[in-house]
């Protein structure tokens, strides 16, 4: 399995008072301001629509945060009756402009809310994704309008544990 750095965050300008369920690890998460807006975005539209919205990161790694500058949401045109084709979402958000997806949870897991955790069928696009493009990914969830959840692949301690893209 390759290493995955969890962390819970605090979405600039998309949720200021997030609160993890998990302790927080040594390394974080960050938002741009226009990152955050366009996440709020895909997740109203998500609510509105009861399906998963997809959209590509750009994130670069400083220290131990991974900062996410940029979000394209990805047209929800190709999309199975989950939201968005893996496959879609796969080819258009690669390196060298993107660096991972973000997609919505909206179906509730509990009495009350989506998901806080990446599913089975999550891992299997993150790998399909990795695959693809033999590069570390970040990726997230959003689950509220206010949390989410992100993975950076090949972070250790704010350090990558490879090289960012492998031939």
């Amino acid at each position: 399995m390759r290493p995955a750095l969890a962390g819970w965050l605090s979405l600039v300008a998309l949720c200021p008072g997030a609160v993890a369920q998990d302790p927080p690890s040594r390394a974080s998460f960050r938002f741009s301001a226009d990152a955050g807006t366009t996440l709020r975005a895909l997740w109203e539209e998500s609510v509105a629509a009861k399906e998963e919205r997809v959209a590509c990161l750009a994130a670069d790694i400083l220290g131990d945060t991974v900062f996410v500058s940029r979000v394209l949401r990805v047209d929800p045109a190709a999309a199975d009756s989950m939201g968005i084709s893996a496959t879609a979402s796969i080819e258009r958000c690669g390196p060298p402009e993107w660096d991972g997806t973000v997609h919505t949870h909206v179906a509730l897991y509990t009495e009350d809310s989506p998901s806080r955790r990446f599913s089975g069928q999550d891992r299997t696009a993150m790998r399909m994704w990795y695959d693809r493009w033999r590069s570390d990914g970040v990726f997230c969830i959003v689950y509220s309008e206010r949390s989410a959840h992100c993975e950076a692949d090949g972070v250790v301690g704010g350090l990558r544990s490879r090289p960012r893209v492998v031939r």
